[in-house]
């Protein structure tokens, strides 16, 4: 992204730490200030959450052993989960006969009021994606077949957006608090960078409206971004990642230009999986996922604040043994988990609110 000279009138906002820059997708503040609360190491606990096992990722992901109908995913160790086929979502390369509208690429989704948005990132563009939204009434009283088969051509209660900047495109996460998508716009290879941008998707153009570039640097030492997202009720921005084979959770308070983030003090000493796939938020216990391929840990929000006052077990864990690609776990209303999956591209719901 170029960044355009600022002009005289917006001296005022740069007194305030942030610029305004117009770009091709949407406006993007710049935030000069550091976006991230210092800390020291020695402010850091590492938490033992002996009870998540590491799920080493296959390249050769698993195909759904019943493509074109319900499948069923069940827990092999911990928390007992199922997992069935709520939405068969289309699987056409070439959606309203675009070839670059590829749906068979899907990395994350959100619900947002009466619809289900879900961004795919087809591997031929590398770092360009666009989002579908669905209307779930409409997916509701389809047939997993023809559900399936929807968008050769278009399709009412279903809208296909522009292409646009999406990076690897895994972090698409509604926040209810400002009723808007938001998403990370890093690099498709996932690659740190001095500078972090999170932008706001229309929810009707389906194109990114809004963006906020900032940097985090914590004594010195750049501190990446994320690429997973999710939004708690209050419209707190949490993501995770891993750093020293440790997990770190960062929770982050949105403005309409600016961003503000602190690390959590407790660092987690087990990881669930080669990729960090997808973080999840469940309105109704308030806690977060952590989600990797067959590979889930979970623990409640509130905990977090302050120095932290997680205990082993507040960690609950499950593994599975589908060896499908585990997208994105989001959260209907009443508690039940939905899990994007690939190959063929479904929704799953579980059997159990949690």
């Amino acid at each position: 992204m170029k960044l355009g000279k600022l002009s005289v009138g917006i001296a005022t906002a740069i007194l305030l730490s942030t610029s305004l820059v117009g770009t091709v997708d949407a406006a993007t503040y710049v935030q000069k200030s550091n976006a991230i609360s210092q800390y020291s190491g020695a402010s850091l606990r590492i938490l033992n959450n002996s009870k998540v096992q590491f799920v080493k990722a296959n390249g050769n992901y698993g195909w759904s052993r019943n493509p074109s109908g319900s499948e069923t995913i069940k827990s092999v160790h911990g928390t007992k989960w199922t997992l069935k086929t709520k939405y068969l979502l289309p699987s056409t390369h070439m959606a309203l006969g675009k070839s670059s509208r590829d749906l068979t690429n899907p990395q994350a989704a959100a619900f947002g009021g009466k619809y289900l948005f879900v961004l795919y990132a087809p591997h031929q563009f590398h770092g360009k994606g666009f989002v579908v939204r669905y209307n779930r009434s409409t997916l509701d009283h389809m047939s997993l077949a023809k559900a399936q088969d929807s968008l050769l051509k278009k399709t009412a209660g279903m809208k296909v957006g522009p292409m646009f900047d999406v990076g690897h495109g895994q972090s698409l996460a509604y926040n209810k608090k400002q009723h808007s998508i938001w998403m990370w716009r890093d690099r498709a290879d996932m690659k740190p960078t001095a500078w972090s941008t999170i932008q706001r998707i229309s929810m009707s153009s389906l194109k990114p409206n809004r963006a906020i570039k900032f940097h985090m640097n914590n004594r010195g030492a750049m501190v990446p971004a994320g690429h997973d997202l999710t939004f708690d009720n209050s419209g707190n921005a949490y993501w995770w990642g891993i750093s020293g084979g440790h997990v770190k959770i960062y929770k982050g308070k949105l403005g309409s230009r600016s961003i503000h983030v602190r690390l959590a003090k407790q660092l987690l000493r087990k990881q669930t999986g080669t990729h960090q796939q997808s973080m999840g938020y469940n309105p109704h216990n308030g806690r977060l996922y952590l989600v990797s391929d067959d590979s889930i840990q979970t623990l409640p929000a509130r905990k977090l604040n302050g120095r932290g006052s997680l205990r082993p077990s507040d960690i609950k864990y499950t593994r599975f043994n589908s060896h499908r690609e585990f997208e994105s776990m989001i959260f209907d209303s009443t508690g039940h988990a939905m899990l994007l999956s690939n190959r063929n591209p479904e929704l799953l719901r579980s059997t159990t609110r949690y």
